[in-house]
């Protein structure tokens, strides 16, 4: 026990040492303010002549001053018995109390006057000022005769009494040698005078004071709203009731501070003393309860929930009481505010002691308490004794407010590491969870597998043959081990799954005898039920390419869903076209899906809810292992359902090439629904083998460049890939490879990892910079396999790897994938190009239709000409060239030219074309490369805007290259819109922007460059693009 509070013990001691010496250091520097010698008054008089004054120093008005009790000497001379204001002079030691100078009648209220002659150099020009702290609750300053400042309204009638007690300033006109000051004082609760010292000096040096005090007040307001608006802020977030009562504590405290001291919100808001004395004490109220509050709910449980429900029902009640209460009883209870504040500190202290007991980390909140409470002893102090001078000291509250916020941060990262510890834990107790699953089902399946075997020997027994209506049940039997078995398959691939282990056969499967076989099975489990079992294929449907054990394992779960949730109508299966894909549904007549599990059912071990769990049992693994492996064959599973009515299970899965397999095929139907058992497990064998590589006839052989520092693999490579029909260029760097891929257009790049100077990866990342994973694909050599190693080559930008030493049917597999995925891609783009020019929008025909009607009343040749350039338009827009990889350039501006013609017939002056056409540049270009930019620069660059503008299309040679440039002077466009322009955040924002990334995308593709686009705002576009010079 010692050990345990020997640390927390020593963090104290050196706590409380150190707000000590801070304290100390601040006092020590205020002492800098004041005159080290500076006269005290004597005999109502302070002579200050031959005193030097500084703009930084102030002095207090200390000393001997001239009291009259009940006498206001300016506005009301003389007293209440008639005698001359000198008879009823006094001399009182000022700061002090006035009690002892007024008759013991039981009278609150009191009233009088203090005066003191300030003799000052007669040749002195300085202005000087004041800072009065406290004087009763009235008082108004008079100096030589003159009222200069006033805090409420003092007077000798009680009824004309105003109380105002705000600290304020006094400003003294320069001139006058001698300071007759003269404060004329009421007060009508508890003690009077002028309890704290009054400040004088330059109005420079008052100033400098009052903004030292006023800034460290408002600093630690500013301090405790940041920590109140985080308080809110982190409780809109959670649910944790302690977060309310940190911030409503931070909240009332920062209240406290601006009503103590300088009493700033009183100086700012003048509410009349009787609201002023209900928020003085609402705001003490407020920070007691929820001090209290914060601490039982950092540490719960610690007293009973009884206590703290009285507790805060005091402080409700107290609350009420002051806001319906006259000041004058508001202030007869001041004790039952410090017994009840004292009762909160005492339960605080208990819950701290008590979790302290239990060795709960709370040092920094015992140090945050500690600061509070030096801090309130500091004050208590300085109210005991009237003498002292009341000077804000933040330091203690905020060195508090640091220990309680270094308490939260310790608690957070200690949620953080116990939630690190506790998920650590679960993924643990998940993992043996899943390896008890998989051991229990392969301790399933070995006598499951033996009932399987044994009921397979008797059905195959010819010797022995049974009775028929025996086999039949004994194919019932094995037909229910089948199931059973793809129960514990469920067990076995979820966890596969998760580490993403489970292989796939991909060839053509035909439905139709799949969910034949799968219907068969599911039959046996209707078990009387009234339920129709259907299979809505035609005969016709082309196969899909899947794993067929796998479309097995995905329609039995769902169909096995089906029957348990469908007591009486039919379960139907069937298979639609949807694009390049087969839409298989599932739909049941049976309870339904609650709209809010439908998002939840595809999880691993989720259901329904509870009635679901019952109704159904298992698992909850089908669905879930359905989702992944419709995912694995690239397709998709949707769920919908009317609750009570039915529900449909859509998933999709890739058609395969439309030719049919060869195979002899029944049709459907419910009086024969069986797949024997051997043709299931033929489906599992390894394929023939044949030659995946099929040649195109026509393609054009692709080129793959080949990077190896070791020239015997070099040759070895290339040679087995050009026996496949590939064109290979082989570099044995890095850095040759990086000029090839400038130089040339490749399909594929296939490179070592290990080479001198530049690794694979290196070279990887650099071709990234240039080519996404589908412009320009990497295969990576490696003889390092490792998680690690594949990850980093992954990482760098490479597609896919193979293991050296290099097995030649593996590398030509993945290069024949990597090459055909390369070509379609760059079928996609040209494809991509052609449609988006084939997409003529129906107003440009409406309106060149229109044109041509137009001109057929006014100029026949006109119209024919239109007609004729119209006619050019539309054949070249449908050209099939449009989907070749280039075209002669005098392809694409004949079409251009017909466009052009078309848009000025159209818009007459508004349109200006300017023909930079270099002769003898007979190249070949990607199609529709340049209509869409000249499209683009009429529609979006020139017709938007009224006047219209001027088009240029410009063609020439630059040595090598061929610049063409589409150059208007229309809108133009601004920084950000043309940021975005080439991106794909760009390609829905409308088909301008498609033709433009496809356009990008391709010169990119086929040259290495693609579009340069320079805008400004209002003064036009270019876009611009280089190819190499190559006639065409």
């Amino acid at each position: 026990m010692l050990g345990t509070l020997k640390k927390p013990f020593i963090a104290i001691v050196v706590f409380i040492v150190f707000i000590t010496a801070v304290r100390l250091v601040w006092t020590n520097y205020l002492t800098t303010t004041d005159y080290a010698k500076a006269p005290a008054a004597q005999d109502g008089v302070l002579d200050l002549r031959n005193f030097s004054f500084t703009g930084h120093q102030t002095l207090q008005l200390k000393g001997e001053w001239t009291f009259y009790p009940s006498v206001l000497l300016v506005s009301g001379a003389g007293s209440d018995n008639g005698n001359a204001p000198a008879a009823h002079a006094e001399k009182v030691f000022v700061p002090d109390l006035w009690d002892g100078y007024f008759p013991q009648d039981g009278s609150a209220f009191h009233y009088g006057t203090y005066r003191l002659q300030i003799r000052l150099d007669q040749e002195t020009k300085q202005t000087f000022a004041m800072k009065i702290s406290r004087i009763g609750n009235a008082s108004s300053v008079y100096v030589n005769g003159q009222l200069l400042a006033s805090s409420g309204h003092p007077s000798s009638d009680p009824g004309k009494h105003q109380a105002q007690n705000v600290p304020y300033t006094v400003t003294i006109p320069a001139g006058s040698a001698t300071l007759d000051l003269v404060i004329e004082v009421s007060h009508d609760a508890g003690k009077g005078g002028i309890e704290r010292a009054i400040r004088f000096g330059t109005v420079d040096a008052i100033q400098q004071r009052n903004s030292l005090l006023t800034g460290l007040q408002l600093l630690l307001c500013v301090i405790l709203f940041i920590n109140a608006l985080y308080g809110v802020i982190l409780r809109l977030l959670s649910s944790n009731k302690g977060l309310s009562y940190f911030a409503f504590f931070m909240i009332f405290t920062l209240f406290s501070v601006l009503i103590s001291d300088d009493r700033l919100l009183f100086q700012w808001f003048h509410m009349g003393d009787a609201w002023e004395i209900k928020i003085v004490y609402l705001t003490y109220i407020g920070v007691n309860a929820f001090m209290c509050l914060l601490i039982n709910s950092l540490f719960p449980s610690r007293v009973p929930k009884v206590t703290t429900h009285i507790i805060a029902f005091c402080w409700t009640l107290y609350a009420l009481f002051i806001l319906i209460s006259p000041s004058s009883y508001i202030q007869a209870t001041s004790k039952l505010l410090l017994v009840l504040g004292l009762t909160s500190v005492i339960m605080g202290g208990h819950i701290l002691r008590r979790a302290i007991q239990q060795k709960e980390d709370v040092i920094f909140l015992l140090l945050a308490c500690i600061g509070i409470g030096i801090n309130i002893l500091w004050s208590a102090f300085m109210h005991l004794s009237p003498g002292n001078e009341l000077i804000h000291y933040p330091f203690d509250l905020i060195f508090a407010l640091l220990a309680f916020a270094a308490f939260w941060f310790k608690r957070f990262f200690h949620a953080i590491d116990q939630s690190l510890l506790l998920a650590g834990k679960l993924q643990l107790e998940d993992k043996r969870k899943d390896e008890f699953l998989v051991n229990t089902s392969h301790e399933l399946r070995n006598p499951l597998q033996g009932i399987s075997t044994m009921l397979q020997v008797i059905l195959d027994d010819q010797a022995h043959p049974v009775h028929p209506k025996q086999q039949e049940r004994v194919e019932i039997i094995k037909k229910v081990s089948s199931r059973m078995s793809f129960m514990l398959d469920d067990l076995i691939d979820i966890t596969r799954l998760k580490e993403q282990t489970i292989p796939l056969e991909i060839k053509p499967v035909r439905l139709q005898s799949v969910v034949s076989g799968v219907l068969d099975m599911i039959k046996v489990m209707l078990d009387g039920k009234p339920v129709q079992l259907r299979a809505d294929i035609e005969d016709t449907f082309p196969a899909v390419q899947a794993d067929e054990q796998r479309v097995i394992q995905i329609l039995f779960n769902l169909l096995h869903n089906a029957v348990k949730f469908t007591d009486t109508g039919f379960i139907t299966v069937r298979a639609v076209r949807k694009g390049p894909m087969a839409e298989v549904q599932v739909e049941d007549t049976g309870i339904g899906i609650p709209e809010e599990a439908l998002l939840q059912i595809f999880h691993p071990y989720e259901q329904a809810d509870n009635h679901f769990k019952r109704a159904s049992g298992g698992f909850g693994l089908g669905l879930s292992i359905c989702r992944q492996l419709v995912e694995l064959h690239g397709g998709t599973i949707t769920a919908e359902s009317s609750l009570g009515a039915r529900t449909l299970f859509r998933f999709t899965l890739p058609l395969g090439d439309g030719n049919p397999v060869e195979e002899d095929f029944q049709p459907s139907s419910l009086t024969n629904l069986s797949v024997p058992l051997d043709e299931i497990a033929a489906a599992a064998e390894p394929p023939v083998e044949r030659d995946i590589f099929p040649n195109e006839s026509g393609a054009p052989a692709c080129r793959i460049l080949i990077v190896d520092d070791d020239a015997v693999n070099l040759n070895v490579l290339a040679q087995m890939l050009e026996t496949e029909g590939y064109v290979t260029d082989a570099v044995t760097s890095a850095e040759l490879a990086l000029a090839e891929t400038k130089r040339q257009r490749y399909d594929l790049v296939i490179t070592d990892v290990m080479m001198p100077h530049m690794s694979g990866y290196e070279l990887t990342e650099h071709i990234r910079e240039r080519f996404n994973i589908s412009e320009l694909p990497i295969l990576l050599l490696t003889a390092r396999v490792r998680t690690e190693d594949i990850l980093t080559g992954f990482r760098a930008g490479a597609n896919d790897y193979v293991k050296k030493p290099v097995d030649a049917w593996e590398l030509k597999a993945r290069v024949h994938a990597l090459t055909q995925l390369k070509t379609s891609i760059d079928d996609r783009l040209r494809m991509e190009s052609a449609w988006l020019q084939s997409q003529i929008q129906p107003h440009f025909l409406f309106n060149t239709l229109n044109s041509i009607a137009a001109l057929g009343m006014i100029d026949f040749n006109k119209m024919q000409t239109l007609l004729d350039e119209f006619s050019n338009y539309l054949r070249l827009s449908f050209d099939f060239k449009n989907a070749s990889p280039l075209v002669p350039l005098e392809h694409e501006l004949s079409l251009v030219r017909s466009y052009v013609y078309i848009e000025k017939e159209r818009f007459g002056s508004r349109l200006t074309v300017v023909w930079n056409i270099e002769s003898g540049i007979d190249i070949l270009i990607p199609p529709l490369s340049i209509q869409p930019l000249v499209e683009n620069a009429i529609k979006h660059g020139l017709l938007s805007r009224n006047r219209g503008g001027t088009v240029s299309v410009n063609v020439r040679r630059l040595a090598e290259i061929v610049d063409i440039s589409i150059i208007d002077d229309g809108g133009g466009m601004d920084e950000d819109y043309l940021s975005q322009l080439l991106t794909h955040s760009n390609r829905s924002s409308s088909r301008s922007g498609i033709g433009l990334i496809n356009i990008n995308r391709r010169l990119m593709q086929q040259f290495g460059t693609g579009l340069d686009i320079q805008s400004s705002l209002d003064q036009g576009t270019c876009v611009s693009f280089q190819i190499p010079y190559q006639k065409g």
